[in-house]
């Protein structure tokens, strides 16, 4: 039987490739329907097994689809550590600096806790990380010698997999799927599982095909990641099939009705930044004021999603940041977690898709957002408080993933409540202001919207040698 391994290591990958109608999962299943030749290993590690392991084996396929639980050692001694600094600050971009001398919460340390580390990383990168050659064969090389454990080895013993799918390739699990791959000269096929996996450290291990979604990411793999164009392919974004879909939609006035608010009404989305943005309050009470005062010249209202991140104290963060808002009546907030329900999702998509402008601080729902023509709006300012550059929400405008979407023009940044209100004002106004721009992001950020991405990553995983 021809065996892929397929990894399974966070909640990013179910979302792009399982959960959707039409999904990864979805298609690879039915062809495996029709060819009882193939199978699919699904490696998970064991925190997952609760979450996922039930969901990944379809009735009827349950000889062509096994459930393998591993975990990669996540504990390394002083010499590894050593040469994981060396290798990740290869790289050295606008958003390595932002993590690595600021930090991306402003009550936090950068990752790794020693902004004086600086110079010795950019010198990292500005000498050794020039060279592709390094890149390309000296740390895949050195990696496996250095990390001797395989926590895989026993899986693909057993299994002999013809082709190893890492659809996180950012993950130190899937660094360790590949490198079990690379020691075996099995073929390997790979994705980043996010938009800004690229642009943030050096990864150890190339693929022999790396799926991207959009130029932007190829660009990010050729000039960060050292990948040669020939083992690189466009696939687009898999969870936009779902988004560019018709048939979740829902008329304007239904969902109006199901956020309670006047079918006259227009509303904001407002997607928080959570502990990344700490003086949120102050922009939304702003809004607010102008609301009420009527200086809209129209009922505006405003639906909220908090930051929906995996830790206990954001979530506390946004709760106690939030709360004098809990009872305003232009006020709703949407705190549920959508990817991986189906109806959730639905119900979020057509709130997004009907929003008069949203304000989205730094996160991908920006390009969500974009793909479904919304007015985009992001404040580049402390509320009524001024910061430390490197504490401000300003510094996110440093990103490197998020500079060419800067640079369409299509998401209007604000720095200041003047600039606020004239640029929500002028949304609400004529929801069509900056089409075009956004037609630009979409051309260069968001890939193919055919709803064709699943298709294409299924052609490589089953592709004839």
């Amino acid at each position: 039987m021809k065996t892929i391994i397929w990894s399974v290591s966070s909640s990013a990958v179910y979302r792009n490739l399982f959960f959707f109608p039409g999904s990864l999962f979805e298609r690879a299943c039915e062809r495996l329907r029709q060819h009882p030749d193939e199978r699919i290993i699904f490696i998970l590690p064991s925190q997952f097994r609760a979450k996922y392991g039930h969901l990944l084996v379809p009735e009827g396929l349950e000889r062509q689809v096994i459930v393998a639980i591993a975990d990669a050692p996540l504990k390394k001694s002083f010499f590894q550590r050593a040469f994981y600094f060396l290798y990740s600050y290869l790289v050295f971009t606008g958003t390595t600096r932002i993590m690595a001398t600021m930090g991306t919460r402003p009550d936090e340390p950068p990752a790794g806790g020693k902004w004086y580390l600086a110079p010795a990383k950019i010198l990292i990168a500005r000498t050794l990380g020039t060279s592709r050659r390094i890149k390309r064969a000296l740390v895949p090389y050195l990696w496996l010698k250095i990390f001797p454990e395989r926590p895989f080895r026993a899986i693909f013993d057993e299994v002999k997999p013809d082709l190893v799918f890492a659809p996180h390739i950012y993950g130190w699990f899937d660094a360790h799927v590949l490198a079990e791959a690379k020691r075996r000269g099995i073929a390997t096929v790979a994705m980043p599982a996010g938009w800004d996996h690229l642009d943030k450290y050096f990864l150890p291990f190339h693929a022999d095909r790396l799926l991207v979604a959009s130029d932007q990411v190829r660009r990010m793999a050729l000039e960060h990641q050292a990948y040669r164009k020939e083992n690189i392919a466009l696939v687009g974004y898999p969870h936009f099939d779902f988004i560019v879909r018709k048939d979740y939609m829902r008329p304007r006035a239904d969902v109006l009705h199901e956020l309670a608010f006047p079918p006259d009404s227009k509303y904001i989305l407002y997607v928080s930044g959570s502990a990344y943005c700490p003086d949120e309050p102050d922009i939304i009470a702003g809004i607010l004021e102008w609301a009420d005062q009527g200086k809209f010249g129209r009922d505006v209202r405003l639906v909220i999603r908090p930051y929906l991140g995996g830790r206990g104290r954001d979530k506390a963060f946004d709760m106690e940041k939030f709360n004098r808002f809990a009872d305003h009546p232009r006020v709703v907030f949407y705190k549920q977690e959508f990817w991986g329900d189906l109806s959730r999702s639905f119900d979020f998509m057509n709130i997004l898709a009907h929003a008069d402008a949203v304000l989205a601080l730094y996160t991908t729902m920006t390009v969500e957002a974009a793909v479904l023509d919304r007015p985009l709006i992001a404040p580049a300012f402390d509320g009524h408080k001024t910061r430390p550059y490197r504490r401000s929400i300003r510094r996110f405008l440093g990103f490197d993933h998020f500079r060419e979407v800067l640079e369409t023009g299509a998401l209007r940044v604000v720095y200041n409540f003047d600039d606020l209100f004239s640029a929500i004002d002028a949304y609400l106004k004529n929801p069509d202001l900056d089409a075009d721009k956004r037609q630009e992001l979409r051309d260069k950020i968001c890939g193919a919207l055919d709803g064709e991405a699943s298709a294409r990553i299924l052609s490589f995983l089953f592709k004839k040698p």
